[in-house]
């Protein structure tokens, strides 16, 4: 409840709704549940207004009532004007969208109770109205996840401005922000919305009116998708599966493409029917590559990438085929396209193989973007390939590199340490102390770190 209450959208609402919580852990129940219902005919105000002020054309009028009734004062013209808008209010925000007739209904128990609260002559035999605590908590509690906590953008509006951000120049892929902005935010029922709004648009290729090229704006729209996953899978694979006989038919580019951008994610594989896996597979062991000495396209390098899935590799086996088929420079280009566990031990196997300098920086620096997802036991086979091969441990940037590994590996800890103090010992023994490829700028990195590779050595 708490967390809920430091969500409310409006600040001068969030006052009432911490009263009311007040209220209802100091026991004065009727307070609690009548300063409820003034957070909730606070909060639709406040949001009316807001709407009319960015220029909606309806809720104009009702910031003109408004304006005139609070004129009027307490006098007894304002009063009732002011009792005409409040009667008014529910009815308001569903027709603007901030709720649904489910969530007018469920207010509108709120209101109720209010009138009894604040009026006790309502009932019949002398009785005075005794709400429940629990009545009281649910009240605050509908009224939190229904209204108070949601900006005052839904339905509509709220997919026109998903799109709007999807679309802008300066999009950045955050996912915290989308899911705050766009799922946690809004409404269940616009919250389905944009996720299927999301699904069809990074499916299909939907051309968003010349705002973007439709292959970016999918691309952009399953980051979307993959951030909304992250908060309700099952919302997002359903949304998927809705796609999928339009899907069926896209033609070939697309689907394939469409297969890159969800490549890590169970929801759009369980999409992929066998038929359509078995067309998958036939592109994929279409596609072309060119002589050793060219670079592979990157259409073609983003396919083969999907080899690091186990999604893609269990229904598309030909991937691994195509994989370790390839040259050592275009494995070298897959591998780079997507950084990934699943090419660790071929990376090593990039630094055995290196034959020149320029092909041992090359391995040295997919290296270090493979960085992340080291073991000690891969961080040594691969230290213990790098000063084996010359070619690898002579590159000029190597040293540089090597820095660059160790600061990569962070999350091994200390017990990196003493691999990295191995890898010197090991080159200095060929090389001579004091040489430049004697790494100088590693062991003062493992200094600075708090571990002396030559005291370690002695």
């Amino acid at each position: 409840m708490e967390s809920l209450i430091g969500q409310v959208w409006g600040p001068d609402v969030r006052p009432l709704v911490e009263e009311a919580w007040r209220c209802y852990n100091a026991g004065a129940i009727r307070a609690c549940i009548t300063t409820t219902w003034s957070a909730i005919t606070a909060d639709v105000i406040t949001k009316l207004v807001r709407l009319a002020d960015d220029g909606d054309s309806q809720a104009v009028s009702f910031r003109t009532a408004l304006s005139d009734a609070q004129k009027k004062g307490l006098s007894k013209e304002g009063v009732r004007a002011m009792q005409a808008i409040e009667a008014s209010l529910l009815d308001k925000a569903v027709e603007f969208e901030l709720i649904d007739s489910i969530g007018s209904r469920e207010l509108e128990r709120i209101r109720e109770d209010r009138n009894l609260c604040a009026h006790p002559s309502l009932r019949t035999l002398g009785d005075v109205y005794e709400p429940r605590p629990e009545v009281a908590r649910g009240h605050l509690a509908v009224a939190l996840a229904t209204l108070l906590t949601h900006p005052p953008t839904q339905g509509r509006k709220v997919v026109e401005e998903f799109s709007t951000y999807i679309c802008d120049p300066f999009f950045v892929p955050t996912y915290p922000h989308m899911q705050a902005t766009f799922f946690d935010r809004v409404r269940t029922a616009t919250r389905k919305t944009i996720v299927s709004f999301a699904a069809k648009h990074a499916l299909l290729e939907i051309d968003p009116d010349g705002r973007l090229p439709a292959a970016e704006h999918s691309d952009r729209m399953a980051l979307a998708l993959i951030a909304f996953a992250q908060r309700d899978r099952e919302l997002v694979r359903s949304a998927i599966s809705a796609q999928s006989e339009r899907f069926q038919v896209l033609e070939g580019a697309a689907q394939l493409r469409a297969s890159v951008r969800f490549g890590d994610q169970d929801f759009f594989w369980s999409m992929v029917d066998q038929a359509l896996a078995t067309r998958l597979q036939e592109m994929v062991a279409k596609l072309s590559t060119p002589v050793e000495w060219e670079p592979l396209p990157p259409a073609t390098a983003a396919a083969i990438a999907l080899v690091r899935s186990p999604y893609a590799r269990e229904r598309l086996s030909v991937l691994e085929t195509r994989f370790t088929e390839l040259s050592w420079t275009h494995r070298l280009g897959v591998a780079t396209m997507h950084p990934d566990p699943y090419f660790v031990s071929a990376v090593v196997q990039f630094i055995d193989e290196a034959g020149s300098w320029r092909m041992g920086e090359q391995a040295g620096r997919i290296l270090v973007q493979h960085a992340p997802f080291l073991t000690i036991e891969t961080l040594r086979e691969a230290l213990n390939g790098w000063w084996e091969n010359s070619e690898c441990r002579t590159a000029a940037d190597m040293p540089n590199l090597a820095v660059l590994l160790f600061q990569g590996t962070s999350h091994l800890g200390p017990q990196r340490a003493p691999v990295f103090g191995e890898f010197l010992t090991n080159v200095r023994a060929l090389e001579g102390e004091g040489e430049y490829y004697s790494y100088p700028a590693l062991e003062e990195a493992l200094i600075r770190s708090g571990y002396n590779p030559s005291a370690a050595g002695r």
